[in-house]
């Protein structure tokens, strides 16, 4: 069942400890050029950290900029959209460089070699929403995956419904179920106006089910992920297992399962983890157990697929 990751936030001061934290979980390094090792405040104002949906996340932003800042994105995703109702940021990835203003909004792939790069000058106020979707919850979405060999944006603007729609959504929320609700409805809006252009008027493909024979074949490729999580699995050893090219894999897997090969071993993982973690342990423990060496990386991945940190629900049980 679909929940809030997070309940509402009075206005309080955000440090650049509390930036640098908000970056391990979702895979963002920040910079303060203008400012010292010491903690300093750098924004002061509401963030909400929300789950409309499953594989979705929401994080609102209604903020005073008291001091310059810089991030730059540093994991992959399919497909991001920022939205900016108030304020002003500079954009750019690799060679493209844009300004962000009041009523644009944009469209994010990004692959594991380049980044999306911000700058948030000082002295303004912003009011701006980040919506991110796990491929699972895409593909789910719009029928098939989106694919991304290259990271890419979109800059593109709001219809002014949709604009009035989301002012109202951060001024004034509604409770609980309601909340839920009205932002899973207006994340699915924004979806729709932010489809790379080839896919958003493209209809779901029909995919045929794939033999018996080969439909083995693939079901041993994922038994092998199921049998040993933690192994550095590799995609030409396991399409040798199939019998079938790489990219016979690739495509064929997707075809039958739904999902990718390292999309489908993730989630297992994570599911693995979720399982350790009720059990009694630990976040570096559960993260070394399901093969991730990092328990950042683990963290992260573990937010974004079920909406809630991992020490949290270890903090629970």
């Amino acid at each position: 069942m679909t929940h809030l990751a997070a309940e509402r936030q009075l206005v309080r001061a955000h440090t650049t400890r509390d930036l640098k934290a908000y970056g391990q979980r979702y895979g963002i390094d920040y910079h303060f050029p203008q400012l010292g090792a010491r903690p300093r405040t750098v924004v002061r104002g509401r963030v909400q950290e929300l789950t409309p949906g499953p594989g979705m996340q929401l994080v609102t932003s209604d903020i005073e900029v008291l001091e310059r800042y810089d991030s730059r994105s540093r994991v992959p995703t399919p497909l991001s959209i920022i939205v900016m109702l108030e304020g002003e940021a500079e954009v750019s990835l690799a060679q493209h460089r844009l300004t962000l203003r009041p009523g644009m909004a944009l469209s994010v792939q990004l692959d594991d070699r380049q980044g999306l790069s911000a700058v948030q000058p000082a002295g303004q106020h912003i009011r701006a929403l980040t919506l991110g979707l796990d491929e699972s919850r895409l593909t789910a979405l719009v029928g098939e995956s989106i694919p991304y060999q290259y990271s890419r944006m979109r800059a593109w603007r709001l219809p002014a419904t949709l604009r009035s729609a989301l002012d109202e959504a951060i001024d004034t929320p509604l409770d609980d179920t309601a909340q839920r609700l009205q932002l899973e409805g207006l994340s699915l809006q924004l979806l729709a106006h932010g489809l790379p252009d080839s896919r958003r008027a493209s209809p779901p493909a029909t995919v045929p089910a794939p033999p018996p024979g080969e439909r083995q074949r693939l079901e041993r490729v994922r038994e092998a992920l199921r049998a040993d999580p933690t192994r550095e699995h590799r995609l030409e050893s396991l399409a040798r297992l199939a019998a079938m090219s790489p990219a016979s894999l690739r495509r064929k897997y997707r075809a039958a399962f739904g999902k990718s090969v390292f999309d489908d071993l993730r989630e297992h993982r994570l599911s693995l983890a979720r399982d350790y973690l009720t059990r009694g342990f630990s976040v570096q423990q559960a993260a070394h157990f399901c093969g991730y060496r990092h328990a950042s990386n683990f963290a992260t991945a573990f937010r974004r697929h079920y909406g809630v940190s991992p020490s949290s629900l270890a903090d629970s049980f």
